[in-house]
């Protein structure tokens, strides 16, 4: 299988991982264990592949958890921290840069505290059920798909997952 890394957020920093998805289809089989051993588990997989500091494996463990439970289709709680994940999807297009521009300048001109990635990759577009691009999504959310929002909109859904 081939290593994809992938970004989570770890203690509000977006961080990227190597093989979190074979460690996350690994822990599925593994659903009869507790809450606890499977966050070992997935620790343990995620250190083989990628550094981790001794001092932040509990901020990991945790992070880790909420990813794979997140992968399993899971309800889960965002981390809380006033930073927002912001994700672009789309292959790259003219509108997918023009949305990307518009994020970057509603976040300059609010201050809001984002971290923004896009994701061409199809698999990863399937995970938010995206058919249309570009997409936005935020925090986890989609806020919207196949078409340009304005930048009105744009700081309304950022203040709103801002809280």
């Amino acid at each position: 299988m081939e290593d994809k890394i992938l970004k989570i957020s770890v203690a509000g920093h977006s961080v990227g991982m190597v093989g979190l998805e074979e460690f996350f289809l690994q822990a599925k089989e593994k659903r009869r264990l507790s809450e606890v051993e499977i966050e070992k588990f997935l620790l343990e997989e995620a250190k083989k592949k990628n550094f981790i500091a001794a001092r932040a494996e509990g901020e990991y463990a945790k992070a880790l958890l909420r990813e794979f439970k997140k992968f399993m289709g899971e309800k889960v709680e965002e981390e809380k921290d006033g930073f927002l994940e912001v994700a672009i999807l789309g292959p790259g297009c003219y509108s997918c840069n023009k949305l990307e521009q518009d994020i970057l300048a509603v976040l300059s001109e609010t201050g809001i505290k984002a971290g923004l990635s896009h994701i061409t990759d199809p698999s990863m577009m399937v995970q938010y059920g995206i058919l249309s691009t570009p997409a936005l999504v935020i925090n986890g959310k989609v806020k919207c798909a196949g078409r340009l929002p304005s930048k009105s909109m744009i700081k309304n859904w950022l203040e709103e997952e801002r809280g």
